[in-house]
């Protein structure tokens, strides 16, 4: 043991913004994959390749979404915002006769509301700034 005490380093925090995006990205994933699980444990498995092949391009757009790909991020956006109002007009419509219908309603307002943070909170405008930026310096140098 020598004499000299070692240095504490400090745990490195994530970047501003990360955590929140990747909270909201999380939040766009299970709002999908939800009804899809629920029919699984149900034993529904009609339709369960097109249901998985849906959940694997879901969690692939958005897992681009945070890689810095700004395609990716309109097209999540734009799906989770215009989506989420033709789901909660279903929801309102289907609502006057069944308690269900306010169930998709409420999902189509937290869709909206993902969409929307991803837009508009500053926090997580600027953390997917640097990640652009980062995603055209490795698009420029040949990187994949």
């Amino acid at each position: 043991m020598s004499g000299s005490p070692t240095p504490h380093r400090q745990p490195t925090l994530p970047p501003a913004g990360q955590t929140t995006t990747r909270a909201v990205l999380l939040m766009i994933l299970l709002t999908a994959a939800v009804p899809v699980v629920a029919k699984w444990v149900q034993g529904d498995f009609a339709r369960w390749p097109t249901n998985a092949l849906s959940l694997l391009a879901s969690g692939w757009l958005l897992w681009n979404v945070d890689r810095g790909s700004v395609l990716a991020w309109r097209v999540t956006t734009s799906l989770s915002i215009g989506l989420g109002v033709l789901a909660m007009l279903v929801g309102l419509v289907a609502g006057q006769g069944a308690w269900g219908g306010w169930i998709v309603t409420l999902v189509g307002l937290l869709f909206v509301g993902c969409g929307l943070l991803l837009v508009g909170v500053p926090d997580v405008r600027a953390y997917l700034d640097s990640r652009w930026a980062t995603w055209r310096r490795g698009k420029s140098r040949g990187g994949p």
